[in-house]
């Protein structure tokens, strides 16, 4: 009786949270239907670019007809017909910032998930995200840091780090010829990210408080990092 109410209370607290996804590539897109199949009903995606025939590969779904589609798009329609999930879209926008004024102005009870691999455009949401918020609110980063994947830190109180206010997390990081996540890879980091999404929702804790893991997709190998804040960080204090 104790796993079954368990699981009909994470059902329920996914089933009300509107999930804003920031970034709808293969990574994004793994996170979004893995959270769909969890029972989230309400997504909010944000990401501009387009399916450009090389990244094919790259998604479990994606095909030659969807060369040129926008990204957002093929997640939203997949998620409405596969889940009958209500989803929004923006594609266009000024800036992070306004995408983020805009996304706080239509949601409720928003968990934010950054899977955007423009670092630049994700600081810019974070920090209008941080600044418009009346009170500190959820979100996880999700993405790639040179060659590594990571996930963390989940961010669920004001004094928690963010993933840009620590010296171990520069501004720009010049990834080379690094390649990109697998399907494999993504779907792996994925089913991390959303289990750390989940333990949040239940316990309103963060099990990754002062921590994010990195992944190395080459090796198989997996470390957790500390990550302190910093006062000067100007995501953290906007």
């Amino acid at each position: 009786m104790k796993a079954f109410e368990y699981h009909a209370d994470l059902f329920d607290v996914i089933h009300e949270t509107d999930f804003v996804i920031v970034g709808c590539g293969g990574l994004g897109s793994q996170i979004a239907s893995q959270l769909a199949a969890l029972g989230a009903r309400n997504f909010f995606l944000v990401d501009g670019d387009r399916i450009e025939e090389n990244s094919q590969n790259r998604r479990s779904r994606a095909t030659a007809e969807d060369t040129g589609r926008l990204k957002s798009d093929r997640l939203a329609t997949y998620l409405a017909s596969r889940f009958s999930a209500a989803v929004a879209i923006m594609t266009q926008f000024a800036d992070g910032a306004e995408a983020a004024r805009l996304t706080l102005a239509r949601t409720r009870k928003p968990f934010l998930i950054l899977a955007e691999d423009n670092v630049s455009l994700a600081r810019q949401f974070l920090a209008e995200y941080h600044a418009t918020a009346p009170a500190p609110l959820p979100y996880l980063h999700v993405g790639q840091l040179g060659p590594f994947c990571v996930a963390g830190p989940l961010v669920a109180l004001p004094d928690d780090a963010c993933p840009f206010c620590c010296s171990t997390l520069p501004a720009s990081v010049d990834t080379g010829d690094v390649a990109q996540p697998s399907p494999a890879d993504n779907a792996l980091i994925a089913c991390f990210a959303v289990s750390q999404i989940a333990i949040e929702r239940l316990t309103h804790r963060s099990s990754l408080r002062g921590h994010r893991w990195l992944f190395a997709p080459a090796t198989g190998h997996a470390s957790l990092h500390p990550v302190s804040k910093s006062h000067d960080c100007k995501v953290c204090q906007p």
